[in-house]
């Protein structure tokens, strides 16, 4: 008998890019100059025959509502799936209520509309390829109430810093989660990513509402771990989490080296995203790109290296722009330099010679700013 899945993004407790995300959610936030981070989240379920797909929205509404619409980049057909932003209007304004069981709660006809047999849960901001089509299958043979997805990395002291780091018994269960604070280096770092029998989610939930208001879907996974048997899986491949300005700009960067961008990106495996009807990039005599990726609809007269160029840029003669992010619809003046920076969306860069900053404290821009 062929089951049903709905496939949960959950946007609540997602880390922040300062300024960058002060009017939008990182879910929206543009990548690679044509993506959304939450495309990939969205793209993995569409790829793994998930038809049904809720995305939990904690704020900024307008700002993701107006990137997936009515999801039809993602769903194929609206007869055997739905598709929904999912809202708590009634505790926005409250955070300490506002958490991702509460907006469970709040749209429980949604879930009661679609009746899954199984549920997963992933975050906007970790950023991989998974088959799910194939986890879902393991999940189900394994006996396990929760698989939990992770990743087994390097460098801890300076990344993934506030994700959950997890303890791992011989027998494949998650025995403690804790937030790791880049106390050691190497370790086991949970994805975010959950697979559940849909009567465990309404146990998670139901424990969540009779133990705290306050409590989110992780919080309460870190008191049930130790009684409820939660599998560990392990995931092999490319995994960021996306979770500061620096690393935004410095992982962004990595993915124009070729071995890094085939790690994430497969033919058999499309990202799906909102689609523009623009004209193809446009290099004027003098201008060049080296090692970038220049979006539909640009105008480049200066020189851009390594460098991630959003649609509709325009780089004026003269100017020299590296190790940058440039937004789309952004202007760059003639002659001016900038290096290690975020430019973002409709900023117009005129009345300076120099931005440059580093990898580590890139310079930001901010959306629509003249400078």
């Amino acid at each position: 008998m062929a089951i049903k899945v709905l496939g949960l993004v959950d946007c609540f407790n997602s880390p922040e890019f300062g300024p960058m995300t002060k009017h939008r959610t990182v879910a929206s936030t543009s990548f690679l100059g044509r993506y959304a981070f939450i495309d990939f989240a969205l793209s993995n379920f569409l790829n793994s025959h998930i038809p049904s797909i809720g995305i939990l929205c904690q704020n900024h509404i307008r700002s993701l509502s107006r990137h997936v619409g009515n999801g039809s980049p993602w769903i194929k057909n609206t007869k055997i799936g739905q598709f929904q932003v999912l809202y708590d209007e009634p505790n926005v304004s409250n955070p300490g209520y506002n958490t991702d069981v509460a907006d469970l709660f709040e749209n429980k006809w949604f879930l009661n509309s679609v009746k899954p047999d199984y549920v997963v849960i992933a975050p906007p901001y970790m950023v991989y390829r998974a088959d799910f089509d194939q986890l879902i299958h393991d999940h189900i043979n394994s006996g396990s109430r929760i698989s939990l997805l992770y990743t087994h990395c390097k460098g801890l002291k300076s990344s993934f810093i506030g994700a959950k780091k997890i303890y791992i018994s011989e027998r494949g269960k998650v025995s403690r989660i804790e937030i790791n604070r880049g106390e050691v280096d190497e370790g086991d770092i949970s994805m975010g990513t959950m697979i559940m029998d849909y009567p465990m989610l309404e146990s998670l939930m139901e424990y969540a509402q009779n133990t705290s208001s306050f409590f989110s879907l992780s919080e309460t996974l870190n008191y049930l771990s130790p009684s409820v048997l939660v599998k560990a899986v392990r995931h092999e491949g490319y995994v960021r989490s996306f979770d500061s300005l620096s690393n935004y700009l410095k992982y962004s960067l990595e993915l124009l080296n070729e071995d890094v961008y085939d790690s994430l990106f497969h033919e058999e495996w499309p990202i799906y995203t909102k689609s523009y009807d623009s004209a193809p990039a446009l290099y004027k005599k003098g201008g060049s790109a080296i090692n970038s990726y220049v979006a539909n609809g640009s105008i480049i007269e200066g020189t851009v290296s390594n460098c991630i160029v959003g649609r509709g840029v325009r780089v004026k003669k003269g100017a020299f722009v590296k190790n940058a992010v440039i937004g789309s619809d952004a202007v760059i003046e003639s002659n001016t330099h900038i290096e290690n920076a975020i430019v973002d969306k409709e900023a117009q860069v005129l009345h300076i010679d120099n931005a440059v900053g580093t990898l580590d404290n890139p310079i930001f821009i901010a959306q629509g700013d003249i400078i």
